[in-house]
């Protein structure tokens, strides 16, 4: 559903950049008058055509996060925010991945 949505999200962004761009030919080809606040969205372009952009893409990309974090070594699972319901911290990855074998190498106190 969320699939389905976020493609009429961007549906809207495209019509929203040609009615920003082409709403002068697209009113006077449909006889209609031009709205108000497309003669405003037009005064400034750049402002309207960055707004257009950013609201559309975060919209589509809340619409399609999974909450899915994962890392794998090799053919080894070492982490999945889908299991857990977390993110990880560095304790949790470094713990992780010398499941997996991988050694750290340590580093020297700069003090020392």
């Amino acid at each position: 559903m969320n699939q389905y949505l976020s493609n009429a999200a961007f549906a809207l962004q495209l019509a929203a950049f040609a009615m920003l761009f082409g709403g002068d030919a697209i009113c006077t080809a449909m006889k209609v008058p031009k709205p108000e606040f497309l003669s405003a969205m037009q005064e400034n372009r750049m402002m309207a055509g960055m707004g257009i952009w950013l609201v559309g893409n975060m919209l589509s990309a809340q619409l399609l996060n999974t909450g899915a974090f994962e890392i794998q070594h090799g053919d080894k699972l070492v982490w999945s925010s889908l299991e857990t319901k977390r993110l990880p911290t560095m304790v949790d990855l470094k713990r992780a991945f010398e499941q997996t074998g991988v050694e750290f190498i340590q580093l020297r106190d700069p003090d020392a």
